[in-house]
């Protein structure tokens, strides 16, 4: 389980994620959107 300390830091790197599980879901979003975006460009100048 994470101790204060670890979430004080966690909310000074990133202080809109409330956890490390958000993060992580924020950072794995972020991906499919880039990979979407690269396909999307893949595909209209191909």
């Amino acid at each position: 389980m994470a101790d204060s300390s670890e979430n004080d830091e966690l909310r000074q790197l990133f202080p809109l994620a409330k956890s490390w599980t958000r993060l992580y879901a924020f950072v794995l979003l972020e991906l499919l959107v880039l990979i979407g975006l690269f396909y999307w460009f893949g595909q209209a100048f191909s």
